[in-house]
């Protein structure tokens, strides 16, 4: 990772957080999340990229 590419890394954290903070507080249990951001990360980790098909 390049330093021009640690702004664009922290401030995809920050946004990850905040999904994660309201989907929970939303009444989706931690463990649920958790699962969901394996399976999710296993399957771009096959493909290499995150396939545009998953937007609606």
């Amino acid at each position: 990772m390049t330093e021009n590419e640690l702004p664009e890394l922290v401030e995809a954290e920050q946004q990850l957080e905040q999904l994660l903070v309201a989907t929970a507080e939303d009444g989706v249990p931690e463990l649920a999340l958790i699962a969901i951001l394996r399976d999710y990360a296993d399957l771009v980790e096959e493909q290499g990229y995150v396939p545009r098909t998953w937007r609606q």
